[in-house]
């Protein structure tokens, strides 16, 4: 089994789930290797996840002009789609 599956996409980070999913690298340089190569030429990629199926974490990267970048917060900025609560009359 390959260990580092890699995720990429252009928006809606962690929305798209499997639909992202492109392959897996036995190590995570492999894994790296390609997301770098990836945000250098696909220039509709906006950000890129690289996940350790043994340890069941994950390092998530936004492209920015054309580089990686790794996002420390792990988070998709989940307040933005939390669901709106009624108002009160």
């Amino acid at each position: 089994m390959k260990r580092y599956a890699l995720f990429y996409g252009t928006y809606n980070l962690e929305m798209g789930g499997v639909i992202d999913f492109k392959q897996s690298y036995h190590t995570e340089k492999e894994a790296f290797e390609e997301a770098t190569q990836i945000a250098k030429n696909d220039i509709f990629t906006r950000w890129i996840q690289i996940f350790d199926k043994k340890t069941d974490t994950v390092k998530i990267f936004s492209v920015v002009d054309r580089k990686l970048k790794e996002r420390k917060d792990k988070t998709c900025r989940a307040g933005v789609f939390e669901t709106a609560q009624p108002q009160a009359c």
